[in-house]
């Protein structure tokens, strides 16, 4: 079975790609923004972590910007927060 990050590139890829056949090259840039987990990210791609005081029940938010080999130029970025241990 296909990882999750694999199946998430070749599905924006499709995309893209299928913009690019119906867009007649009025399409000049896509960007797509996914929120999703950790699991979700590329493990080839750097990842951005920080530390997060203003969303209540998270405590870190990690993205992962990249773009894919498509017609269009693209920037694909995926987004993940981890949510804070609950306090007894």
């Amino acid at each position: 079975m296909p990882e999750p990050n694999q199946e998430i590139r070749s599905t924006i890829s499709q995309f893209i790609q299928r913009l690019y056949e119906v867009g007649d090259n009025a399409i000049s840039h896509v960007t797509v923004t996914i929120h999703g987990g950790l699991q979700h990210f590329f493990p080839d791609k750097r990842i951005t972590h920080f530390s997060v005081t203003k969303m209540e029940g998270v405590s870190e938010l990690s993205y992962q910007d990249m773009e894919l080999e498509a017609p269009i130029p693209n920037m694909v970025t995926i987004i993940a927060t981890e949510k804070k241990p609950k306090q007894i």
